[in-house]
């Protein structure tokens, strides 16, 4: 049998990537992105295999190992932003929030509108600097910078269908002064995070579970008891 007809009439072959095992092919995945940051030649079927494992199929084990990987180039995308250095807070900080942001933006069928590794790290740096971006505005409420716009796909609930979603946070920071509050309430309200995932995705800042659903029955509380925002929810919080 030729070789054309035998390609024809069997399945093709399994990816090398795809028929390794976890820690396999975070490992491969780890010794190619060390590759890629000394531009080297590099194979990018495992990392694109493992991205495709934590956010197309969910395995929650596969995205701590992408989060291993990517951290530390993570970090040095942090620290290149011209803006870093206005905002006051530590390089991890960001990457924390950048990789969550990219975590709920491309899980699910979501990863299928980046086909292509490059595609997906690119995005992963836009959540760099969106993150560092909002942060400034929040702490500024009235600067005049604008965020980019950008074509990312939809990661959070509309928050514009009674007020913009801007003045709504704006409003929001005013009524939560302590700046831990307003991060669990972007990770609640904007990221749509569950405590678990919250104290998966940011370990040491909350001790357990319990703890974040303490802090966002309090948050909930001060937002329900505040008449203006009510107005802007059209009644509901």
């Amino acid at each position: 049998m030729s070789s054309f007809l035998r390609e024809l009439i069997e399945e093709p072959p399994v990816s090398l990537a795809a028929s390794l095992p976890l820690e396999s092919l975070a490992q491969r995945c780890a010794e190619e992105t060390e590759k890629f940051t000394r531009r080297q030649l590099n194979d990018t079927q495992f990392c694109f295999e493992l991205l495709r494992r934590a956010l197309a199929d969910g395995v929650s084990e596969a995205f701590t190992r992408v989060y291993q990987v990517y951290e530390r180039m993570v970090v040095s995308w942090v620290y290149s932003h011209s803006r870093f250095g206005h905002t006051g807070e530590e390089a991890d900080f960001f990457a924390r929030a950048a990789l969550a942001k990219f975590y709920f933006a491309l899980r699910g069928e979501k990863f299928s509108r980046f086909p292509t590794l490059a595609q997906a790290l690119a995005y992963l740096k836009l959540c760099v600097h969106t993150e560092i971006a909002q942060y400034l505005r929040d702490q500024n409420p009235g600067m005049a910078e604008p965020l980019d716009e950008t074509n990312e796909p939809e990661t959070t609930p509309d928050l514009e269908a009674t007020a913009s979603a801007q003045e709504l946070w704006d409003r929001i920071m005013q009524l939560l002064p302590d700046e831990q509050d307003r991060r669990l309430a972007r990770y609640v309200f904007a990221q749509d995070l569950k405590p678990r995932q919250i104290v998966t995705l940011y370990p040491g800042t909350w001790r357990d579970e319990r703890e974040v659903t303490l802090a966002v029955y309090r948050i909930r509380r001060v937002l329900r008891n505040d008449a203006e925002l009510q107005r802007m929810l059209g009644g509901e919080t």
